[in-house]
Protein backbone atom coordinates (compact mmCIF):
# COMPACT_ATOMS: atom_id res chain seq x y z
CA UNK A 1 0.00 0.00 0.00
CA UNK A 2 2.95 2.68 0.93
CA UNK A 3 4.29 1.63 -2.29
CA UNK A 4 1.00 2.26 -4.63
CA UNK A 5 0.73 5.57 -2.51
CA UNK A 6 4.22 6.80 -3.26
CA UNK A 7 3.79 5.86 -7.17
CA UNK A 8 1.13 7.89 -7.46
CA UNK A 9 2.81 10.57 -5.58
CA UNK A 10 5.57 10.22 -8.03
CA UNK A 11 2.84 10.75 -10.85
CA UNK A 12 1.20 13.35 -9.45
CA UNK A 13 4.53 15.23 -8.98
CA UNK A 14 5.78 14.81 -12.56
CA UNK A 15 2.47 15.69 -13.89
CA UNK A 16 2.85 19.49 -11.72
CA UNK A 17 6.32 19.27 -13.23
CA UNK A 18 4.87 19.03 -16.61
CA UNK A 19 1.91 21.43 -16.05
CA UNK A 20 3.93 24.07 -14.58
CA UNK A 21 6.39 23.62 -17.88
CA UNK A 22 3.38 24.05 -20.20
CA UNK A 23 1.71 27.40 -18.42
CA UNK A 24 5.73 29.13 -18.71
CA UNK A 25 5.57 28.72 -22.74
CA UNK A 26 3.16 31.68 -23.64
CA UNK A 27 4.89 34.26 -20.66
CA UNK A 28 8.19 33.12 -22.14
CA UNK A 29 6.83 33.39 -25.95
CA UNK A 30 5.44 36.81 -25.26
CA UNK A 31 9.30 37.81 -23.86
CA UNK A 32 10.60 36.80 -26.67
CA UNK A 33 11.54 33.30 -26.47
CA UNK A 34 11.50 31.17 -29.85
CA UNK A 35 11.65 28.08 -28.33
CA UNK A 36 8.81 28.25 -26.43
CA UNK A 37 6.30 28.51 -28.78
CA UNK A 38 7.84 26.13 -30.97
CA UNK A 39 7.20 23.52 -27.39
CA UNK A 40 3.73 24.37 -27.18
CA UNK A 41 3.14 23.56 -30.93
CA UNK A 42 5.12 20.67 -30.56
CA UNK A 43 2.79 19.35 -27.48
CA UNK A 44 -0.52 20.31 -29.05
CA UNK A 45 0.00 19.73 -32.71
CA UNK A 46 -1.66 15.97 -32.42
CA UNK A 47 -4.45 16.66 -29.91
CA UNK A 48 -5.64 19.71 -31.85
CA UNK A 49 -5.45 18.30 -35.03
CA UNK A 50 -6.90 14.76 -33.66
CA UNK A 51 -9.95 17.01 -32.32
CA UNK A 52 -10.33 19.02 -35.53
CA UNK A 53 -10.77 15.30 -37.51
CA UNK A 54 -12.98 13.38 -35.10
CA UNK A 55 -15.57 16.65 -35.10
CA UNK A 56 -16.18 16.26 -38.92
CA UNK A 57 -13.54 18.26 -40.88
CA UNK A 58 -12.06 17.21 -43.96
CA UNK A 59 -8.55 16.96 -43.98
CA UNK A 60 -8.67 20.40 -46.16
CA UNK A 61 -10.56 22.54 -43.84
CA UNK A 62 -8.57 20.68 -40.37
CA UNK A 63 -5.30 22.21 -42.02
CA UNK A 64 -6.84 25.71 -42.40
CA UNK A 65 -7.97 25.37 -38.78
CA UNK A 66 -5.51 24.05 -37.34
CA UNK A 67 -3.05 27.30 -39.00
CA UNK A 68 -6.10 29.98 -38.00
CA UNK A 69 -6.14 28.00 -34.27
CA UNK A 70 -2.25 28.34 -33.78
CA UNK A 71 -2.42 32.27 -34.96
CA UNK A 72 -5.01 32.98 -32.64
CA UNK A 73 -3.40 31.15 -29.91
CA UNK A 74 -0.18 33.28 -31.17
CA UNK A 75 -2.31 36.49 -30.95
CA UNK A 76 -3.66 36.11 -27.78
CA UNK A 77 -1.36 34.97 -25.54
CA UNK A 78 -0.69 38.02 -23.33
CA UNK A 79 -4.03 37.50 -22.19
CA UNK A 80 -3.47 34.09 -20.97
CA UNK A 81 -2.95 33.70 -17.29
CA UNK A 82 -0.01 31.47 -16.35
CA UNK A 83 -2.11 30.85 -12.96
CA UNK A 84 -4.56 28.91 -15.05
CA UNK A 85 -3.72 25.21 -16.48
CA UNK A 86 -3.29 25.76 -20.97
CA UNK A 87 -4.84 22.99 -22.12
CA UNK A 88 -8.72 24.50 -21.12
CA UNK A 89 -7.20 27.92 -22.43
CA UNK A 90 -6.17 26.60 -25.66
CA UNK A 91 -9.16 23.94 -26.59
CA UNK A 92 -11.81 27.25 -25.47
CA UNK A 93 -10.06 28.88 -29.02
CA UNK A 94 -10.07 25.82 -30.67
CA UNK A 95 -13.67 24.99 -30.38
CA UNK A 96 -14.61 28.51 -30.61
CA UNK A 97 -12.53 28.43 -34.39
CA UNK A 98 -14.79 25.28 -35.29
CA UNK A 99 -18.17 26.75 -34.24
CA UNK A 100 -17.11 29.93 -35.91
CA UNK A 101 -16.37 28.22 -39.28
CA UNK A 102 -18.88 25.98 -39.49
CA UNK A 103 -21.77 28.87 -38.42
CA UNK A 104 -20.45 30.50 -41.09
CA UNK A 105 -20.18 28.52 -43.86
CA UNK A 106 -23.88 27.14 -42.41
CA UNK A 107 -21.99 23.80 -43.22
CA UNK A 108 -22.67 20.14 -40.27
CA UNK A 109 -22.47 17.30 -43.13
CA UNK A 110 -18.76 18.06 -43.82
CA UNK A 111 -16.39 15.27 -45.17
CA UNK A 112 -15.09 12.80 -43.24
CA UNK A 113 -10.95 12.10 -42.76
CA UNK A 114 -10.80 8.60 -43.32
CA UNK A 115 -8.73 5.43 -44.33
CA UNK A 116 -8.62 3.62 -47.65
CA UNK A 117 -10.14 0.56 -47.49
CA UNK A 118 -8.19 -0.88 -50.08
CA UNK A 119 -5.41 -0.76 -48.35
CA UNK A 120 -4.36 -2.69 -45.64
CA UNK A 121 -1.03 -4.38 -43.46
CA UNK A 122 -0.46 -7.50 -44.91
CA UNK A 123 -0.26 -8.32 -48.52
CA UNK A 124 -2.66 -5.17 -49.86
CA UNK A 125 -5.71 -7.62 -49.61
CA UNK A 126 -8.35 -6.16 -46.82
CA UNK A 127 -10.00 -9.41 -44.49
CA UNK A 128 -13.36 -9.20 -43.54
CA UNK A 129 -11.96 -7.73 -40.20
CA UNK A 130 -10.08 -5.34 -41.38
CA UNK A 131 -12.95 -3.84 -43.39
CA UNK A 132 -15.60 -4.62 -40.85
CA UNK A 133 -13.48 -2.56 -38.45
CA UNK A 134 -13.13 0.36 -40.71
CA UNK A 135 -16.31 0.58 -41.81
CA UNK A 136 -17.65 0.90 -37.83
CA UNK A 137 -14.56 3.21 -37.36
CA UNK A 138 -16.42 5.33 -40.52
CA UNK A 139 -19.48 4.97 -39.22
CA UNK A 140 -19.22 6.30 -35.87
CA UNK A 141 -17.56 9.10 -36.83
CA UNK A 142 -20.36 9.62 -39.61
CA UNK A 143 -22.98 8.94 -36.97
CA UNK A 144 -20.89 11.64 -34.65
CA UNK A 145 -21.29 14.09 -37.31
CA UNK A 146 -25.41 14.25 -36.92
CA UNK A 147 -25.75 14.71 -33.65
CA UNK A 148 -26.64 18.32 -31.75
CA UNK A 149 -23.09 20.33 -31.92
CA UNK A 150 -23.15 20.56 -27.92
CA UNK A 151 -23.69 16.95 -28.08
CA UNK A 152 -21.01 16.78 -30.50
CA UNK A 153 -18.14 18.91 -28.50
CA UNK A 154 -19.14 17.10 -25.22
CA UNK A 155 -18.44 13.53 -26.59
CA UNK A 156 -15.38 14.19 -28.69
CA UNK A 157 -13.70 16.71 -25.67
CA UNK A 158 -14.76 13.53 -22.69
CA UNK A 159 -14.52 10.41 -25.05
CA UNK A 160 -12.51 10.58 -27.74
CA UNK A 161 -9.53 13.11 -26.27
CA UNK A 162 -9.99 11.67 -22.78
CA UNK A 163 -10.72 15.25 -20.78
CA UNK A 164 -12.02 15.12 -17.02
CA UNK A 165 -15.95 16.41 -17.22
CA UNK A 166 -14.62 19.41 -15.47
CA UNK A 167 -11.70 20.18 -18.03
CA UNK A 168 -14.79 19.76 -21.03
CA UNK A 169 -16.87 22.48 -19.20
CA UNK A 170 -14.37 24.91 -18.68
CA UNK A 171 -14.21 24.73 -22.07
CA UNK A 172 -17.28 25.00 -23.20
CA UNK A 173 -18.52 27.32 -20.67
CA UNK A 174 -21.03 25.07 -19.26
CA UNK A 175 -21.70 23.76 -15.78
CA UNK A 176 -20.28 19.69 -15.14
CA UNK A 177 -23.44 18.78 -14.77
CA UNK A 178 -24.69 19.99 -18.44
CA UNK A 179 -21.58 18.23 -19.98
CA UNK A 180 -22.71 15.28 -18.17
CA UNK A 181 -26.42 15.51 -19.62
CA UNK A 182 -25.23 16.42 -22.99
CA UNK A 183 -22.36 13.45 -22.84
CA UNK A 184 -25.02 10.96 -21.84
CA UNK A 185 -27.39 11.96 -24.53
CA UNK A 186 -24.94 11.82 -27.22
CA UNK A 187 -24.25 8.44 -25.63
CA UNK A 188 -27.87 7.17 -25.81
CA UNK A 189 -28.30 8.74 -29.67
CA UNK A 190 -25.52 6.76 -30.58
CA UNK A 191 -26.36 3.53 -28.96
CA UNK A 192 -29.93 4.08 -30.34
CA UNK A 193 -29.02 4.97 -34.15
CA UNK A 194 -26.35 1.37 -33.82
CA UNK A 195 -29.41 -0.18 -33.00
CA UNK A 196 -31.86 1.12 -35.81
CA UNK A 197 -29.19 -0.27 -38.27
CA UNK A 198 -28.92 -3.49 -37.29
CA UNK A 199 -32.25 -3.97 -36.94
CA UNK A 200 -32.90 -2.78 -40.26
CA UNK A 201 -29.85 -5.05 -41.67
CA UNK A 202 -31.27 -7.95 -39.78
CA UNK A 203 -34.67 -7.10 -41.93
CA UNK A 204 -32.42 -7.19 -45.10
CA UNK A 205 -32.05 -3.74 -45.76
CA UNK A 206 -29.10 -2.23 -46.99
CA UNK A 207 -27.35 0.53 -45.40
CA UNK A 208 -25.10 2.49 -47.20
CA UNK A 209 -24.42 5.16 -44.62
CA UNK A 210 -21.02 3.99 -44.40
Amino acid sequence: MRHARAVDASAGSEQEIVDLVERSWLPRHCRGDRHAFAALLGAYRRPVYSYLIRWGCSQDVADDMFQDIFLKIHAAAATYQPSRPLKPWIFTIVVNTVRNNFRAQSVRNVVLHEADLSTVSKGGNPTQTDVAARRLVRWVECAITTLPVAQRDVLVLTTIDGMQHNEAAEILGLPVNTVKTHLRRARIALTKRLMDSADSTAAGGVHEHL
